[in-house]
């Protein structure tokens, strides 16, 4: 039933057995979507409903009643659609409705409220409401025709993509952020506008649902907040070339590298979380893409020096953090307040320097984009000053200048001038004044690199030159298989081609399962060598899946340090 299912979950959950979101997924639930929202909503009301319940009785009257399963139904009675259930949990919940009802009266009229919202603690009621971000899949449509259609939708636009691309051309782009925000901020229900910082991204007004949008179904819109926009966005890799996105899953960040290289090039996309990077494998397809390998391997295992990755000149890291910027998130709704402790934050920050090291070794990468959703200087500022003083062939650029000088404040309070130098070049974003997660983002560039200025004609000539030696390279390599291997029969000829078929028509196949159920607490580093579990979480998505997998096991890598089996699938 669902109450009783609602129940466990919250008790977990006061208990802090796990996220709520990563507790819905592994429930087992038939509908995770009601059982996530009910959960979340009597956790939000939880310090009000119990005090109902305390003055009611209900527990006295009803001792067979569990505590969390009667919270629940006590919201759903009292402050959601209604009872759900029947038998005697039904005609229970009947039998102390006018005590229910007269004790929520009661505190209304004692605490001299009109709204049952005022009686919330502070700081669930003034939790930032965020809008939705909504960013157009360019491998399969334009800003302009998903504009059109959510027109056509009977969504009224406020400001159009034509009008917004005019304004920051023509304007000063602090203004331009600084309007841009103002203007978020009063979008209404049914109202939407183009972005003023990134031209595929559409903005809705907060609560928008679009699960069941032609658009999004099609994967030519993507559910992704802002803040997760941003890292590939800065990264901007050339069409053709080479990249690595060394914490990829669950594959939002990949999907938006690939739009922007137009599907050319190269993309090696790193996971070690094995559910993880089976979602990845079956979602980042959906979405057009078709110039990615996936490997199931920590990227810290990687080599730098490997035929196939000391190519690569672009690399996006977003790895595990505390998480602390995540306004979609809902253990607020259960958290104490305080925050992760200085022992976590100092184990986080030790991972995200050693992979950001890591990163900055590649031999030709020239550019390498470091991200986190955390506000905290630890796993911010002071990762990125290390970073400097151990990699002193690469120097900061700025992230986009209006946004860089809107986030300059530091919370902590260092005055360091060095400090205050890497803030001014990199982003970092808070919820309640940019409306959206909070974010870290630093663009690394190798100070001897050349980019040559390469306008939309010549990035594409670069790409095909890329994509023909990409071909030549694998053309060598089957040759050298062939010549190597004996003879096959025509039936192992036959069954190893229709294998190899299979997978690119899986690669093809559309669907709406999506990664907002990918659990977060499958993410684990190799660097905790006694599999100590510290609870690293990477950027919740927030898009419906499920749990089917179609992916398919291929020989091992050769790019790790170490001589281990890992998953391999590659999008040709």
């Amino acid at each position: 039933m669902l109450y009783i299912e609602a129940g466990k979950i919250i008790e977990k959950a006061q208990n802090k057995e796990g996220s709520i979101k990563s507790l819905v997924f592994k429930s087992g639930s038939q509908d995770v979507k009601q059982l996530f929202a009910l959960v979340c909503k009597t956790l939000k009301y939880a310090s009000i409903l119990e005090q109902v319940m305390a003055v009611a009785g209900l527990l006295q009257q009803e001792k067979w009643l569990k505590g969390p399963v009667a919270m629940s139904m006590t919201y759903d009675l009292l402050l959601g659609k209604g009872l759900r259930c029947r038998g005697k949990f039904k005609r229970a919940m009947k039998r102390n409705t006018p005590s229910l009802e007269a004790a929520l009266a009661d505190m209304k009229k004692q605490a001299k409220v009109a709204s049952v919202d005022d009686l919330l603690p502070k700081q669930i009621r003034d939790k930032v409401a965020m809008p939705r971000y909504v960013r157009v899949n360019t491998l399969k449509t334009t800003a302009e025709e998903a504009e059109d259609t959510f027109k056509a939708d009977g969504y009224e636009c406020v400001l159009s993509r034509q009008e917004a691309d005019e304004l920051m051309q023509d304007s000063d782009p602090t203004i331009n952020s600084t309007q841009g925000i103002h203007h978020i901020k009063s979008l209404q229900p049914k109202q939407f506008m183009a972005d003023m910082d990134l031209s595929e991204v559409f903005v809705f007004a907060p609560g928008t649902d679009l699960h069941d949008h032609n658009l999004f179904k099609k994967k030519q819109v993507l559910l992704q907040d802002k803040a997760s926009c941003i890292p590939a966005k800065v990264l901007s890799p050339a069409p053709g070339s080479h990249v690595i996105d060394g914490c990829a899953a669950p594959g939002n960040k990949t999907s938006h590298l690939a739009a922007i290289m137009q599907n050319t090039g190269k993309i090696f996309a790193f996971d070690s979380a094995k559910g993880r990077y089976h979602s990845m494998c079956k979602l980042v397809p959906n979405a057009g893409v078709t110039n990615t390998t996936f490997y199931n391997q920590d990227f810290l295992e990687t080599n730098p020096e490997d035929d196939e990755l000391s190519s690569v000149e672009y690399i996006l890291v977003d790895p595990s953090c505390s998480g602390t910027g995540m306004v979609a998130r809902q253990d607020y709704l259960t958290d104490s307040g305080e925050g992760p402790s200085r022992e976590r934050l100092k184990l986080l920050s030790r991972v995200q320097l050693k992979i950001l090291n890591h990163a900055l070794s590649f031999p030709r990468v020239k550019r390498v984009v470091y991200s986190t959703c955390s506000i905290h200087a630890e796993e911010n500022g002071q990762v990125v000053k290390q970073a400097l003083d151990e990699n002193p062939q690469f120097e900061l650029k700025r992230v986009l200048p209006p946004w860089g000088q809107l986030s300059t404040v530091n919370r902590s309070g260092e005055e360091d001038p060095e400090m205050k130098k890497i803030k001014s070049l990199c982003l970092r974003s808070l919820p309640d004044e940019h409306r959206t997660n909070g974010f870290f983002v630093a663009l690394f560039e190798k100070k001897d690199a050349t980019f040559g200025g390469e306008d939309g004609d010549e990035q594409e000539v670069r790409g095909q030159k890329r994509n023909l030696e990409d071909d030549e390279e694998k053309i060598e390599d089957e040759e050298e298989e062939i010549q190597d291997a004996p003879s096959p029969k025509k039936k192992k000829s036959k069954k190893k081609k229709h294998k190899k078929l299979s997978l690119e028509v899986a690669s093809d196949n559309e669907g709406n399962d999506e990664n907002n159920m990918v659990d977060p607490e499958d993410l684990v580093t190799s660097t905790q060598k006694k599999k100590k579990k510290v609870d690293l979480e990477e950027t919740p998505s927030e898009e419906d899946g499920s749990d089917h997998e179609r992916t398919e096991v291929v020989s091992p890598s050769k790019h790790s340090k170490k001589k281990k089996k890992k998953n391999r699938q590659s999008l040709k």
